[in-house]
């Protein structure tokens, strides 16, 4: 079967697409099958990968960049007998004017929004925002996000959250199918540095404005003044690391909070493996890898009860949830109550990473996962 990728964000770039395209691509590859991945990318490279790689410059013109996406989904997407569109929506949709084939679309979250929340254009919570009217900027792209996906034939979400929010944006319910994101299960025992003593905090993933980093900061702090022996690191990077880093040395944090910038699978690894408790603040997320991964280092968990972040935590028996106020930011204060209450319970922490690990085992194998990603592209 020949197969066109689709995707906004591919490595070097982080986040979910960026994470699961290379996967499915090798996957598919690897069973004979044709891969082809049309993504864009902040420089030129070449691709080693054993699959067709076809990279866009992301900076230049929008609308000559625009031009240039949807010629070349054409081009390389007129033999494909399927497109599997996980980024890109518009132009792969306006390029499948001429080309006619079969879409399956992958959608992990709304574009929509995040790009509002990012430029400052709302301060809606991400269930506010589908409801909420907004300006005529806002309103189109609420309306070329919903229409481009009742163009696919079949829509794929990983959370039963995102697949109510995709039917209200009028895509028939027969057409989406739930498929959870996987992560590979480590069968092996974790063997980590003794951090017993001290605790280290992770989070991974784009420093943007939703994913509310800063609260966790502010948490840091509040820590710090009882004198928490504590540690953070911050995995990624994105529009909203200067003013991060200046709210860290502003609070006095610098030695303790560590920002890594990106890093590969490989280098994650060794933070994970150097730390024990796991946090995500965000306003949203559709399924995040980084929260199953964590799992799989076997880190406790600490979460915002958004989208199918709580399908993994099930209401706070696999880890810790922390409210939103107002359903946008954790409060620093409550957050960094949470935070001591994780450290101070050892027994909870163990009780909770071993439900969580069964949890990955019956519903998060990504090898299982992946089987049926490739039977719904057949």
């Amino acid at each position: 079967m020949k197969i066109l990728i689709t995707v906004g964000i591919y490595p070097p770039d982080i986040g979910g697409p960026a994470s699961f395209v290379p996967k499915i691509a090798k996957l598919l590859n690897k069973n004979n099958h044709n891969v082809k991945v049309v993504c864009l990318t902040d420089e030129k490279k070449i691709d080693s990968e054993s699959y067709f790689v076809r990279r866009i410059l992301r900076n230049q013109n929008l609308v000559i960049r625009w031009i240039k996406t949807v010629l070349t989904i054409i081009r390389h997407g007129y033999n494909a007998d399927v497109i599997f569109v996980n980024g890109l929506p518009m132009e792969s949709y306006v390029a499948n004017i001429f080309l006619r084939k079969k879409i399956v679309r992958k959608i992990v979250g709304d574009w929509a929004w995040e790009r509002g929340r990012n430029k400052g254009l709302t301060e809606d919570s991400f269930d506010e925002f589908q409801i909420n009217s907004h300006k005529i900027q806002l309103e189109v792209a609420k309306f070329a996000r919903g229409w481009t996906a009742t163009k696919a034939d079949i829509v794929i979400t990983p959370s039963i959250h995102l697949s109510n929010v995709v039917n209200n944006w009028g895509v028939d319910r027969e057409k989406i199918r739930i498929l959870y994101n996987g992560t590979k299960i480590s069968n092996e025992p974790i063997l980590r540095k003794d951090i017993q003593n001290k605790f280290k905090f992770i989070t991974v993933g784009r420093l943007a404005p939703f994913k509310n980093i800063d609260s966790i900061i502010e948490a840091i702090a509040e820590l710090k003044q009882v004198n928490m022996d504590i540690f953070l690191y911050i995995v990624g990077s994105g529009p909203m690391e200067k003013s991060l880093k200046k709210l860290s040395k502003d609070l006095n944090l610098e030695n303790n909070i560590l920002f890594t910038g990106q890093k590969t699978p490989e280098e994650l690894k060794k933070y994970y493996l150097d730390s024990n408790i796991y946090i995500q603040a965000s306003g949203y997320e559709g399924l995040p890898h980084v929260l199953l991964e964590a799992i799989n280092y076997e880190l406790a968990l600490i979460s915002t009860p958004i989208g199918g972040s709580n399908e993994v935590l099930e209401g706070g028996k696999n880890g810790w949830l922390i409210d939103l106020v107002e359903g946008k930011r954790p409060d620093p204060i409550q957050l960094s109550e949470v935070m001591l209450e994780v450290m101070k319970s050892k027994q909870s922490r163990d009780i909770k990473i071993k439900s969580a690990k069964n949890i990955l085992k019956e519903k998060f194998d990504e090898e299982n996962n992946f089987n049926e990603y490739i039977r719904l592209l057949f």
